[in-house]
């Protein structure tokens, strides 16, 4: 199975991705995805990218992931769509919810729903990074 977002389009095993505790994003915006892992990556932080919700649940190191960001709006499963498989699966990881369309409705639900943060596109990855580092230490 390929692990999409990575340079080369290799499987996660044969990455950088060890099956140590990483970062996971999840983003169908290549662009995205790709500027936040390379910040992360730069910054030291292991980083695992997924081009979509299924590749990512299917991914067999889930259970080294400690931190999630993903995009709300996707094809097939969104991001609150996500977020309540991961809970239903056990995972009680911080969940960090971007969208380029910060509607107040869009912020109620992802809230109600547990989400950690809920971030407008776009924004800066070294203000991610700062979220999942207090996401991490509290």
């Amino acid at each position: 199975m390929i692990f999409y977002g990575f340079e080369d389009e290799r499987t996660v095993e044969e990455q950088y991705v060890s099956p140590e505790a990483v970062i996971c994003v999840v983003d169908d915006d290549d662009e995205v995805r790709e500027s936040i892992g390379t910040f992360f990556r730069s910054a030291g932080v292991k980083v695992a990218k997924f081009r979509n919700a299924e590749d990512l649940l299917a991914w067999p190191n889930l259970p080294t992931m400690r931190c999630l960001i993903t995009d709300l709006t996707m094809p097939g499963m969104d991001g609150l769509e996500l977020h309540r498989e991961l809970r239903r699966l056990g995972s009680e990881v911080p969940v960090i919810l971007m969208t380029a369309y910060p509607s107040a409705e869009a912020r109620e639900r992802a809230e109600t729903q547990g989400v950690s943060s809920f971030v407008a596109k776009p924004t800066d990855p070294e203000t991610l990074l700062e979220k999942v580092e207090a996401l991490l230490s509290s």
